[in-house]
């Protein structure tokens, strides 16, 4: 089945997320066009997952909060936490939340979407603003 012309537009929009160096979002526009483009995907996919990189365990659970609130999910009631720089992965699917020590300079969350079928769209974008929706 072929995609929507909002999937692909939304995927054009998001190709520059798709390498390891992200662009810097100052505009408020271009923001929103972010934000329109990752919600879209998530209405094309069975379901995302989220990898935080953040400066500590608080910052990776606000932003957390943040893109669960966007996307529509519930938090998890467990992770552990943990001091200074953080990866934390959440899973909506299995409703897992992992956090681990981060060493690397990157800092942003990282959004895989995920469909049922390979034929699907199954592709990760990112590192987007830790405040990309907190409005901060």
């Amino acid at each position: 089945m072929p995609l929507s012309p909002t999937v692909q537009q939304s995927q054009t929009t998001l190709a520059q997320f798709a390498g390891l160096e992200s662009p810097v979002l100052s505009a408020a526009d271009e923001r929103e066009q972010v934000k329109t483009a990752l919600l879209s995907l998530a209405k094309a996919t069975d379901y995302q997952m989220f990898g935080i990189l953040a400066a500590t365990c608080d910052q990776a659970i606000t932003t957390l909060i943040a893109y669960n609130q966007a996307f529509g999910y519930e938090m998890p009631t467990t992770w552990q936490p943990i001091t200074g720089p953080t990866y934390l992965k959440f899973n909506p699917n299995l409703g897992s939340c992992y956090t681990n020590g981060y060493t690397g300079d990157h800092r942003g969350v990282l959004v895989s979407f995920q469909s049922a079928t390979e034929e699907a769209m199954n592709q990760t974008y990112g590192h987007f603003p830790l405040d990309l929706f907190s409005g901060s």
